[in-house]
């Protein structure tokens, strides 16, 4: 059964609902606890009590590069924006005001000199810390592989321990390990490729390499995780974490959704892992580690 990795952090229950009032547009914001963080709680009869666990830290995410998140006055697109967060910013703060406006949730952040209202789809539960440099890298290194681009990564990779592609989490001889001249010839190949061994059934991984990225690399839009591990691990199975092992001077990003069918309880969770190593000062990509609940 999956768990996620227990950091300090506090999770907070917040009741959030809808009221329209006949005659008036404006709403009203209900009492706190002090005890807890204040929300802000609007509700209609026609719309059911929702629950939002607000975590200790986020990270943005669902952003090209370049890119920045809209810190807005009120919780509204229309609203005039205060400030901006660079896609790759880190250790925003919720206050524990939360608003629905339609289909989007608003969440009220703190980040140095930054408050105001942004869009909750942008953020990711923040575990750990790294480098801004690092982070940086690791968005550059997923919006390649979320257009199906490897070729921006040539430059990217390790020049002596080049790039593994695992199809699981726990890393073996089997996996196939590509150095960077070599990936474009890998990369254009039509014929399949042995990748390592199914779980289960134990038959060798033969697919093309465009097949292989679809099912074991960006089988989910990991540039949108539910939550992001920066050299921490938040996701674990009944199969063995050795990347340390193998990499004992490597740092680890780790994009991971908990579930993707309420159906499954949680069986059908992702998870997609960047190893990076440093060279010269340089820091490499060399391992793309896919993982997912195993037998």
């Amino acid at each position: 059964m999956p768990t996620i990795n227990n950091k300090p952090f506090f999770k907070v229950g917040i009741i959030l609902s809808l009221i329209v009032l006949a005659m008036s547009s404006c709403s009203e914001t209900a009492d706190q606890d002090p005890k807890t963080l204040p929300a802000q709680t609007q509700t209609t009869e026609a719309s059911p009590t929702v629950t939002v666990d607000l975590f200790e830290k986020y990270a943005v995410v669902g952003l090209a590069q370049g890119s920045v998140l809209n810190v807005h006055e009120k919780p509204s697109t229309e609203s005039p924006i205060l400030n901006q967060i660079p896609s790759y910013g880190t250790d925003i703060l919720p206050t524990g005001e939360v608003h629905r406006e339609g289909d989007a949730t608003w969440l009220f952040i703190s980040l140095h000199e930054i408050s105001g209202w942004v869009k909750m789809e942008f953020l990711a539960e923040q575990h750990g810390t790294l480098p801004q440099e690092i982070i940086k890298q690791g968005q550059q290194v997923i919006e390649s592989l979320r257009a199906g681009q490897y070729n921006p990564l040539i430059p990217l990779i390790h020049p002596e321990s080049c790039l593994r592609f695992s199809p699981y989490q726990y890393l073996n001889s089997d996996n196939l390990i590509i150095c960077p001249p070599e990936l474009d010839t890998y990369n254009s190949a039509k014929e399949p490729l042995t990748w390592g061994h199914f779980d289960g059934t134990g038959k060798p991984i033969h697919l093309t390499f465009n097949e292989y990225h679809q099912q074991f690399v960006y089988d989910q839009d990991y540039q949108k995780p539910s939550i992001v591990g920066f050299n921490t691990e938040v996701s674990s199975g009944n199969s063995i974490n050795n990347i340390q092992e193998i990499y004992p001077d490597g740092i680890m990003i780790e994009y991971y959704f908990p579930g993707i069918d309420p159906r499954y309880a949680g069986m059908d969770w992702r998870s997609l892992r960047l190893v990076f190593l440093q060279e010269n000062d340089q820091w490499y990509l060399t391992a793309i580690i896919h993982g997912e609940w195993t037998i």
